[in-house]
């Protein structure tokens, strides 16, 4: 099942997506920025889709899993529609930008971090069970 590595609005943990609307399977909180959640969401494709396209939502990257290939979509240059729109978000955060280049892996490492030092992302998966 693919998983959408994605910045949200956070209420008591969980991401601030209407499920009755927005249905996903599950999501993992990975930590808090301010506001909002970095969160790893599972669901299908057209359900990722779907999250990704609610303004509210900063979809990082979809990632999916083939026996033990996992996540290889980390290792793509981040586009620079995603990159713009996560640029807008660390901004009004007060954090530093993402500059062009960069892997998918490089800036999430990079954003979960700058709230958790001890974040790794080797952590981090919902299970599909």
């Amino acid at each position: 099942m693919p998983k959408l590595f994605a910045i949200v609005p956070i209420v008591n943990g969980t991401p601030d997506i209407d499920r009755a609307v927005t249905p996903y399977v599950g999501y993992v909180l990975c930590d808090r920025v301010g506001a909002h959640g970095a969160y790893l969401i599972s669901g299908t494709g057209a359900q990722l889709i779907a999250i990704n396209a609610l303004a509210s939502v900063i979809g990082l990257v979809v990632v999916t899993q083939a026996g033990n290939v996992r996540w290889t979509e980390l290792n793509g240059v981040i586009s620079l529609a995603v990159r713009t729109k996560l640029n807008t978000f660390l901004t009004n955060q007060g954090y530093p930008t993402i500059p062009a280049g960069r892997t998918y892996r490089q800036v999430i490492n990079a954003v979960f971090q700058r709230v958790n030092a001890r974040f790794d992302l080797s952590n981090f998966d919902i299970s599909e069970s």
